[in-house]
């Protein structure tokens, strides 16, 4: 289409047609270009920047907060080394090489495949704008499953996406240097340990995005109960619009930080915690005051604080 029409000089259906295909063309390019476009919460946005001085990273949400959504779209930004204006994360300059990580072969298609590069027939409608997509390598046993993404970088270069699925177990993770590594929901220990030995040699982020449904397990026990300067913990839950609701770190005796769940579950919750009671309170005694720059506020990580951000995940289940 010619865009150096005088649309005032046309007949005004020929007028109107040629707007319409306009409109078309620029939502199109929309569609195509969703990096450019992505404008984070504040808490994905505090996720985002603590990526500058922490190596290991959890974003705790509740479903449909836009926790996957974040970290795909890092990914594609350590892809193409497309970044924002306003990104104060990690940065890299040259191409990279990463993993992108799900469950199961069907959910890393579903979810991780899907905010990357779009659902099965629609490449480009993802996080990596289309024109940067070189080609689409297609995985084994499957229907529509990625093996990995090739990418073009603003250098010149190629980078590559990897995806991979908890079901193929640690060995699947062997192996190969990474620059970085985004885990969407929770992994297993040895999963998580594997990944981030990948990314030792060039002391690369690793990130992890999920909703706490497998209760005290050892990775929630790593970030939330194991103090490091190199590990950051960002929380987010939704409110009564389904909106991202911050869950603040210095909540203190009376101030609820969480939405009351909804009345059906309740009990669940009630019998949930009654169970988990006697481990948090054992963990009490290796629980310290942590200071996250994520938060910028000091707080200690203890039995409350974890039960409440464990019950993100009964709450929207």
């Amino acid at each position: 289409m010619n865009l150096n029409l005088d649309i005032d000089s046309l007949p005004p259906e020929q007028a109107e047609a040629v707007l319409t295909r306009l409109e078309a063309i620029k939502a199109q390019r929309a569609v195509e270009n969703v990096l450019a476009h992505y404008v984070p919460y504040p808490r994905q946005e505090q996720f985002h920047n603590a990526g500058a001085t922490h190596r290991e990273r959890l974003l705790i949400a509740a479903n449909q907060s836009g926790k996957s959504l974040a970290g795909g779209m890092e990914c594609a930004m350590h892809a193409t080394g497309r970044y924002p204006d306003w990104w104060r994360g990690r940065r890299f300059d040259k191409p990279t090489i990463g993993w992108g990580a799900g469950t199961t072969n069907e959910t890393t298609r579903d979810t991780v495949q899907r905010i990357l590069v779009g659902r099965p027939g629609q490449p480009g409608t993802g996080a990596i704008p289309k024109d940067a997509i070189l080609e689409l390598v297609s995985a084994r046993g499957t229907p529509d499953l990625l093996d990995s993404i090739k990418i073009r970088h603003v250098s010149g270069g190629v980078s590559v996406i990897g995806l991979k699925s908890y079901q193929r177990g640690r060995e699947s993770f062997q192996g190969e240097t990474l620059d970085y590594l985004w885990f969407d929901e929770e992994p297993p220990a040895d999963i998580y340990t594997e990944g981030l030995t990948r990314t030792n040699v060039n002391q690369g982020p690793v990130w992890v995005t999920f909703t706490p449904l497998l209760g005290m397990s050892e990775v929630v026990r790593r970030f939330l109960l194991e103090p490091s300067p190199g590990r950051s913990v960002t929380t987010m839950t939704l409110d009564a619009q389904g909106l991202p609701r911050v869950i603040r770190p210095d909540r203190r005796a009376g101030q609820n930080a969480v939405p009351g769940p909804p009345s059906h579950v309740e009990a669940r919750l009630r019998l949930r915690a009654r169970q988990c009671r006697p481990r948090h309170q054992c963990a009490a005694g290796v629980a310290r005051p942590q200071k996250h720059p994520a938060h910028g506020a000091l707080h200690r990580v203890g039995p409350g604080q974890v039960q409440e951000l464990l019950a993100i995940g009964y709450s929207w289940r």
